[in-house]
């Protein structure tokens, strides 16, 4: 019997189908194996890339743990010295994987210090690098700290820095800076129950904190031995030895302070601030209480340096800071992660200006600081304040702290207390002179 010519016709069509099916998969099969290949490839490279990136995060850590140990070792590399085993002159091989090597150097800025950690996977083909900048900071940019509590109010501001206090601060309703505080912040939060920040950004004020540091430990004898020792700050008659600023407990020229000096001054006692007022440039010691009883007890004239991260304080009065500070500023406050970095100079020009500074360095009262005098002239501090006591300022007259980044960072500790200012990857290569 006779196959049907439809049948015929059906089975002649098949052939082709089938050759194009294995001309297809004679196309797909070897490029499905390649690519499996290569994923395998990528697999083991990225492993491998992965590897390195943890052994350069494990030489940072190693880096930061060298530094913390003692003031003596953050003194030698804040001098410029070279770190032996730090100074990519070892390979360290301490953990699994690869290798890594680590150089530690002075800077960019004062008491900072920037370490590059160069990972290397074991069979020498991926490579990661980071760099870290450490700033010896207890507070960041704090412009008033006080350990037993903190008030602003009538006519005293701080500019550029924030308020900070284990205890309670009254922030007398400001819209600026920033204010911490381990208790409650009046007129802000007096209800320990969350919230505790200005919601939803938190860009401004954190009430009940369980991260405000304690005091600094300060290097008294470093600062009493450079006060003794500076016999051309201007100091008056009465200091110990002759000539210097060093003044020991009780000292009549401490009772009515009105001098222009400079370099370190010391005061075991109390220090009380008499008009017309002072200038001192450096940093001062006060054992005691520091009372001004007077608005006016200022008389510098200096053109301030604005820190380039001043903006971040006035994320609820932006409107300010363009006004006073930086009139090209973003037209809105541009979030806390922002690229934007205040100018060094002011603009308006006058908003970096004044001619009433009382101190241009760091104040460090063991005491408390006492500014509620009454009226009688501006006085400015273009500085840091740390209290050891309560610091109430609520002059009438208009007094104003601005936060001065180096006299901060110049603070010198008897502990290292090292915060990470940058973290980002670097180009940096394996050192060509380790293996």
């Amino acid at each position: 019997m006779k196959t049907p010519l439809s049948a015929r016709r059906n089975r002649g069509q098949v052939l082709p189908i089938a050759l194009a099916i294995l001309l297809v998969l004679t196309v797909l099969v070897p490029l499905m194996v390649f690519y499996t290949q290569r994923d395998s490839v990528w697999a083991v490279s990225q492993s491998r890339n992965n590897t390195a990136f943890h052994l350069a995060e494990a030489g940072a850590e190693k880096a930061y743990l060298y530094m913390s140990q003692s003031t003596v070792t953050w003194g030698s590399i804040q001098a410029g010295a070279a770190q032996t085993n730090y100074n990519f002159d070892k390979s360290y091989a301490d953990i699994n994987g690869g290798t890594y090597t680590i150089s530690i150097t002075s800077g960019p800025n004062l008491q900072q210090a920037t370490v590059i950690s160069v990972g290397r996977d074991l069979f020498k083909r991926e490579r990661r690098a980071l760099k870290v900048v450490y700033a010896n900071s207890t507070y960041g940019a704090v412009a008033a700290y006080a350990g037993r509590g903190l008030q602003i109010g009538n006519a005293v501001n701080l500019e550029w820095g924030g308020a900070m206090s284990p205890y309670t601060v009254d922030a007398a309703g400001r819209n600026h800076p920033q204010f911490w505080s381990a208790s409650a912040i009046t007129s802000k939060d007096t209800d320990p129950n969350p919230p505790n920040c200005d919601g939803p950004a938190c860009c401004q004020w954190h009430s009940y904190s369980a991260n405000i540091p304690s005091p600094p430990s300060i290097d008294f004898d470093f600062y009493r031995t450079s006060a003794a020792a500076n016999m051309a700050g201007g100091c008056p008659a009465g200091g110990t030895p002759a000539n210097s600023c060093y003044y020991a407990s009780g000292a009549a020229a401490a009772n009515a302070w009105k001098e222009t000096t400079t370099g370190a001054a010391f005061f075991e006692g109390n220090l009380t601030i008499d008009s017309p007022g002072m200038y001192h440039k450096g940093d001062m010691v006060v054992m005691g209480n520091v009372n001004l009883p007077n608005g006016a007890w200022g008389k510098g004239n200096v053109t301030m340096t604005m820190p380039t991260d001043a903006w971040k304080h006035y994320c609820n009065d932006w409107a300010f800071y363009r006004a006073t500070f930086d009139s090209g500023a973003p037209a809105s406050f541009p979030g806390l992660d922002s690229t934007y970095t205040s100018p060094s100079a002011c603009n308006p020009a006058a908003g970096c200006v004044s001619t009433k500074i009382a101190i241009n360095g760091m104040l460090y009262v063991n005491g408390n600081f006492n500014n509620n005098g009454g009226g009688g002239g501006n006085s400015d501090v273009f500085g840091a304040l740390y209290a050891v006591g309560s610091a109430s300022s609520t002059a009438n007259s208009s007094v104003t702290l601005y936060y001065n980044s180096a006299a901060s960072s110049s603070l010198l500790t008897t502990n290292i207390s090292l915060v990470r200012v940058s973290w980002q990857d670097s180009m940096a290569g394996w050192p060509a002179s380790l293996p």
